[in-house]
């Protein structure tokens, strides 16, 4: 398992404490309000390496949804999301919080259906054993 699959794994499991139901990207759901979706947003493309050991930044969105007049779910929704994700480490790989931003948008996601959606950018720093190809 790559780090990736491990990252999104860990931050499945965390935010299932969350009191909205969670979903992957793409995954079918109910249009039901407040909810949470997640996502690998960005892998930085060349890790750096120092020592050999490999460093790379991986970036997991999630975007926590509600009606416009209950803005106090999706405020408190919001809350939790930011600590648990603070806390998310992967389980087989080196793995530490690195920071994150989010923003409150008006949204109009779901069939014209005007939502509030509090758009959340998490990034993580990875770390593996650089493993040298060649003749050397």
């Amino acid at each position: 398992m790559g780090p990736e699959a491990d990252l999104i794994m860990q931050v499945k499991k965390a935010l299932h404490q969350v009191r909205a139901p969670v979903y992957y990207d793409g995954q079918k759901h109910d249009a039901k309000y407040p909810q949470v979706i997640i996502d690998l947003s960005n892998i930085q493309n060349e890790p750096r390496s120092y020592k050999g050991i490999e460093e790379t930044k991986l970036t997991i969105s999630v975007d926590v949804y509600s009606k416009p007049e209950r803005l106090d779910l999706l405020f408190d929704i919001s809350n939790q999301v930011r600590n648990i994700m603070q806390q998310v480490r992967c389980a087989h790989w080196q793995s530490k919080f690195e920071d994150y931003s989010g923003r409150i948008l008006d949204d109009e996601s779901y069939q014209g259906q005007s939502l509030k959606r509090t758009a959340f950018l998490f990034d993580f720093i990875t770390y593996g054993i650089a493993i040298k190809k060649g003749n050397d």
